[in-house]
């Protein structure tokens, strides 16, 4: 008799997965940084970066004024991206009006969707 195969998953993506689903909190935002990156994709986390988490509240900082059209067409997409990376707050996203260095007024252009 031969024994059936088991799927083998890396040790790695099973615990990161395991961390994404009890991320809340401050270690939400820590956990969205860290993979910032992988969610957006490399040309736009270098346009716009995630600065604060408050509740659902995900305040994003813009780098490059000139994205911001561009950012904030891709605002929902970044949502869905995000209930999936973080399932347990499921950030609701706003573009703050501020560029890296400044201090972050908690004003977003976006304003439904917050909590």
């Amino acid at each position: 008799m031969s024994r059936k195969k088991l799927p083998f998953t890396r040790l790695d993506a099973t615990a990161d997965g395991l961390l994404r689903k009890m991320a809340r909190g401050d270690e939400a935002l820590l956990w969205i940084q860290a993979r910032w990156d992988r969610i957006v994709g490399e040309p736009l986390a270098r346009k716009v970066e995630p600065a604060a988490l408050s509740g659902r509240r995900l305040v994003l900082r813009l780098l490059d004024p000139a994205w911001r059209k561009p950012v904030e067409a891709t605002l929902p997409e970044l949502e869905r991206k995000l209930a999936v990376e973080v399932p347990e707050v499921k950030p609701r996203v706003v573009l703050g009006d501020l560029r890296a260095g400044t201090r972050d007024s908690g004003l977003g252009t976006r304003k439904k969707h917050l909590d």
